[in-house]
């Protein structure tokens, strides 16, 4: 059992952590420089990084996603003061290249899985993977960097705050990486099959073994072809559990659990504001952890 002091994260992220995807302040009022994040991990993270010293906004709304999401004229209208616009890219978020001009406004874009050798997969034709904000690691070690300058960058004066909270970050990612270590080392069967790629960079940092996903392309059902291949995988590889989430369809899904006979458990690769265990970068990957464990374990009860 991992130690429960090993599930928090130091005090003084939390209390000075930023709003993400809240109401904005009074633009009258609040000069503060205007990060924008595509996607609640995200900003959330530049949150924990910047505390007070602006204000981060968040595009995607919980349970949308973003291979579906289009931006609304009235949010284009309040990104105008968009001072920095951080994206994952890989074909995930593209739009959000094109909200600067959009809002009359020329923020600084910062794709930040940019010189990340993507994974194959991921359902973004010609683009790779992008999923890797779900590799703790990855994020530490790449995105951290680049999140940390393009922040300074929009709020200089407070660099040294940034640069100590982002080094405090860091090591918070690095014990979270050992706590779901732990936590998925007791795991015999490792094999999954999941509603889409989101799960690979993740897996492949924890040995977990992605046998296959139910939408290649999100937003699109599988043909009756690959569900016939995904039943023979998931036989083959004698899976005990199919994985959902709540921002794709589950109809195919649940064809599928009912021809195998399995139950279901639901992964979130993005949460969201006020989402129940979900509502932060730490405590969305700690979520997903412990459904792993709950949909691998051999024995388990209610998933």
């Amino acid at each position: 059992m991992v130690p429960k002091t090993l599930w928090t994260i130091p005090l003084f992220l939390l209390l000075t952590q930023a709003s993400c995807g809240g109401e904005r302040g009074d633009p009258s009022g609040d000069t503060r420089p205007v990060v924008v994040a595509s996607i609640y991990p995200i900003g959330d993270l530049a949150g924990l990084m910047a505390g007070d010293l602006v204000r981060v906004e968040v595009l995607l709304p919980a349970g949308a996603s973003p291979a579906t999401f289009d931006v609304t004229p009235r949010q284009l209208r309040d990104l105008q003061d968009g001072n920095l616009f951080l994206m994952i890219g890989g074909g995930l978020d593209e739009w959000v290249a094109r909200l600067p001009e959009g809002a009359g406004h020329q923020g600084t874009v910062v794709r930040l899985s940019d010189g990340i050798p993507l994974l194959e997969g991921g359902g973004h034709e010609g683009s790779g993977n992008p999923h890797v904000w779900l590799d703790p690691i990855l994020v530490r070690d790449d995105l951290l960097p680049r999140m940390e300058e393009a922040l300074a960058g929009v709020a200089p004066a407070g660099a040294a705050q940034i640069h100590l909270r982002t080094s405090q970050l860091a090591d918070s990612l690095t014990e979270l990486d050992a706590e779901i270590r732990a936590a998925l080392a007791p795991l015999e069967h490792r094999a999954f099959l999941s509603t889409h790629a989101a799960w690979s960079y993740y897996a492949a940092r924890y040995g977990l073994d992605e046998v296959g996903v139910i939408h290649a392309h999100p937003g699109q059902d599988p043909s009756s072809r690959e569900m016939v291949q995904l039943l023979e995988e998931a036989r083959d590889h004698h899976i005990d559990c199919l994985f959902t989430e709540p921002q794709l369809g589950d109809v195919a899904a649940r064809a599928l659990a009912t021809e195998l006979s399995l139950p279901t458990c639901m992964l979130d690769p993005l949460g969201g504001p006020g989402v129940p265990e979900r509502d932060g970068y730490f405590q969305l990957l700690r979520f997903n952890t412990r459904q792993f464990v709950r949909g691998l374990q051999k024995e388990t009860g209610s998933r």
